[in-house]
């Protein structure tokens, strides 16, 4: 009665945002980096084409406990930022926008490897077929390739989604309550068995309606593989501005999401 009472409502409303958020958030980024490494030609493609998997090497709470000692108030960024340009208002890192962001940044690689492999089964011919009937490339994406593409794409974000809900390291760091953080504090703070095995029902049922739903829509689509992949085609040639645009672009992404951390643990290793 204390749960439903109390509890209940924000650990469901909190791990709704939380899925949502980052379901959306590593589908833009796995599906983009995905069609732009296994199609396009861009300086450093073959570099990012494996880097951008390296995420998968550091775990969503280490990832966690970087960003939360790096962006935290007393954290190095801050207290420089302060003793050079004076008290400044920064975005709080413990919130959802925070936990959301680490988790996006820890499993965009589930969507991205699934859908890379999807993108490179279809090839460019897909691509092709779409722009004899009048299509161009970015309308051949939208009403060709993505929608091909989608049993992979959604099998990802599944992954993702499963992760987040299974997840307690990260929300633990951020200190944001959802069903994983309020199962643990009802078997360990309150001592109730009964409470922890009832939310954790409550989130069993909320997977297999999940996997239900993804079913049933699935069922009713029907796919047919074209070409014989991107790998052996011509890629599609991006110069100029917009070839270094994707570089910069898939490298920043890199950078906070692997590269920094990783940095940031061999500095701390060797101070302590």
């Amino acid at each position: 009665a204390h749960l439903l009472e109390n509890v209940l409502y924000e650990l469901t409303l909190n791990t709704l945002w939380l899925v949502l958020g980052v379901a959306a958030g590593t589908l833009l980024l796995g599906v983009s980096l995905a069609w732009l490494t296994a199609v396009c030609h861009f300086p450093g493609r073959r570099l990012f084409a494996w880097a951008l998997l390296l995420p998968l090497a550091v775990p969503a709470y280490v990832t966690a406990f970087v960003a939360v000692g790096l962006l935290d108030f007393t954290g190095p960024l801050q207290t420089w930022w302060r003793a050079e340009f004076g008290p400044t208002h920064f975005p709080e890192i413990r919130s959802r926008g925070g936990v959301i962001a680490v988790m996006i940044l820890a499993f965009y690689p589930y969507v991205y490897l699934i859908a890379r492999n999807a993108f490179q089964t279809q090839g460019q011919r897909a691509l092709e077929a779409a722009q004899s009937l009048g299509l161009s490339r970015w309308e051949g994406f939208w009403r060709v390739s993505l929608p091909m593409a989608r049993p992979w794409v959604v099998g990802g974000v599944m992954l993702v989604m499963m992760e987040c809900l299974a997840d307690f390291g990260t929300v633990a760091v951020f200190n944001y309550d959802t069903f994983t953080s309020g199962i643990y504090k009802a078997w360990y703070s309150l001592f109730s068995l009964s409470a922890a095995s009832q939310l954790a029902s409550l989130l069993v049922i909320a997977v297999f309606m999940i996997l239900l739903l993804e079913q049933q829509a699935r069922a009713r689509m029907s796919y047919t593989q074209i070409g014989r992949g991107a790998a052996q085609q011509q890629r599609i040639q991006l110069h100029g501005w917009r070839g270094w645009g994707v570089t910069l672009y898939a490298s920043v992404i890199l950078l906070i999401a692997f590269v920094v951390p990783v940095i940031q643990l061999l500095l701390w290793t060797m101070e302590y």
